[in-house]
């Protein structure tokens, strides 16, 4: 086979192009801190790779619903502990009210004070979270307690929300209900009113006002109020302590689930990162190796006739 200088210089061309193309692939990697690029690199670490990044958006989805969660039950606990704290109150007026000493007009003022903590208690019972009413159910656009008055005096309150139950999905396979349903819903097209657990606690409070200021004074009345009181910050510290349980399930959740994060990203890391000790090393000896196809083509290709005529 006879050899030309054009076949010279095109394998010295094709050898500096061989030499380039193997340095930007090693600069690539120095550049993105990874060591593969494109699915010819190694199939089966891209295959590896994709399937942990799934599981890390699917781990990420989870982290998220159950932080919403988490912020809903925290939201929905702290109302039930202000009406347990309006409770408090309400059971040492009673207890106050019941004691035969006071005259009709000092029962009359603690009369006024439950009348005060009856408002509260209707202002709790229409708590939000965000936009979104806590204990309406599926209608938490629409403030689910409405009052009914007689003159300047609650003397009901209407409960015109649902009974649904939401359901967040704490980890796949796994859902949780995160808000404190009715018991009965409302009917908005017969117009009559549903009933939830805080009901009880608004009806307590109308029957302890109006006993307070009942006259002639019954004694009895107060009491039976009194013990509605207790029966309902009994209620009220069980519907926290099933919260409670729905909080520690959702943070040990959370925790188990960020763990495991935590180890794919490290097999993510190892199925796709690059060792950049060995980048840099490999690096160097790509530049040197390019470096030196550089010098000795130089000479080659400048080669002509005339050098060898000399």
């Amino acid at each position: 086979m006879r050899v030309t200088q054009n076949i010279l210089q095109k394998i010295a061309i094709d050898g500096m192009q061989t030499n380039l193309l193997r340095l930007s692939k090693v600069q690539k990697k120095a550049i993105t801190g990874k060591r593969i690029s494109t699915p010819e690199d190694d199939p089966f670490a891209v295959e590896q790779a994709l399937g942990f990044r799934n599981r890390l958006e699917t781990g990420e989805t989870a982290l998220k619903n159950i932080s919403l969660s988490q912020n809903w039950l925290f939201a929905t606990d702290k109302s039930l502990d202000d009406m347990v704290g309006l409770l408090t109150r309400a059971q040492s007026l009673a207890l106050k009210g019941a004691n035969d000493t006071l005259g009709p007009d000092e029962r009359a003022s603690v009369a006024v004070e439950v009348d005060g903590l009856l408002q509260q208690a209707v202002a709790i019972g229409n708590s939000r979270q965000g936009d979104h009413y806590l204990f309406a159910g599926f209608k938490f656009d629409v403030a689910p307690f409405k009052a009914v008055y007689t003159g300047n005096e609650i003397t009901a309150v209407d409960y015109w929300g649902d009974n649904g139950d939401m359901l967040r999905e704490a980890e796949q396979g796994t859902q949780i209900s995160i808000n404190i349903t009715g018991d009965v819903s409302a009917d908005a097209a017969t117009g009559t009113p549903g009933h939830h657990p805080l009901n009880d606690v608004f009806d307590t409070l109308v029957n302890l006002r109006d006993a307070l200021k009942a006259t002639p004074f019954v004694h009895n009345d107060v009491s039976v109020a009194l013990d509605n009181v207790k029966t309902n910050m009994d209620n009220l510290l069980n519907l926290r302590a099933a919260i409670g349980t729905k909080e520690s399930r959702l943070e040990t959740t959370s925790r188990r689930i960020e763990d495991l994060q935590v180890g794919l990203n490290k097999l993510l890391s190892d199925a796709e990162d690059a060792d950049m000790a060995e980048v840099i090393t490999e690096l160097q000896q790509r530049q040197f190796v390019y470096e030196s196809a550089l010098n000795v083509n130089a000479k080659v290709i400048s080669m002509s006739l005339l050098d060898f005529l000399r």
